[in-house]
């Protein structure tokens, strides 16, 4: 657990010091995704509505609905309704593939860009503040040691 000597921190046992790790990740994964919450209502989006944006955003084309939910970063039980509201919302768009006319593909609006945008300095500056008592060599190394965990 943070705040231990290194006298206790040699007695865990690899079990607690993967328990006390695990519990140190979502501490601060539940602050920062806090700190992100309050950044995105203020826009009047949600984090998932904004990772959705992000990804349309960076496919450059409409993308099918199943792919959305592949890269979104967080699980969402339903991505048909998460997109009938972003839908309702006036933030994307679907239509029917050409080439398959099961795929629905999905794509993002002129606002629904907007808002995305209006939202990537104020999310870079938070995500740097959240950030700020890591050196740039200890960011990289904490990248790469999560990304370790990533199947």
């Amino acid at each position: 657990m943070i705040g231990m000597t290194n006298s206790t921190c040699m007695s865990r046992t690899r079990p607690e010091l993967s328990r006390d790790a695990y519990l140190a990740i979502a501490r601060v994964q539940d602050r920062m995704n806090g700190d992100l919450q309050g950044l995105f209502k203020s826009a009047g989006l949600t984090t998932t509505q904004f990772n959705v944006l992000r990804i349309l955003i960076g496919a450059k084309r409409p993308i099918p609905c199943q792919t959305v939910g592949e890269r979104l970063i967080q699980r969402v039980p339903d991505v048909t309704r998460l997109l009938d509201r972003m839908e309702k919302e006036g933030l994307i768009e679907r239509s029917r593939s050409e080439e398959d006319r099961r795929v629905v593909l999905v794509s993002v609006t002129p606002d629904g860009r907007k808002r995305c945008r209006r939202l990537a300095a104020p999310t870079l500056e938070l995500h740097s503040q959240q950030m700020k008592p890591l050196s740039s060599t200890e960011l990289n190394q904490l990248e790469a040691l999560l990304l370790k965990l990533l199947p």
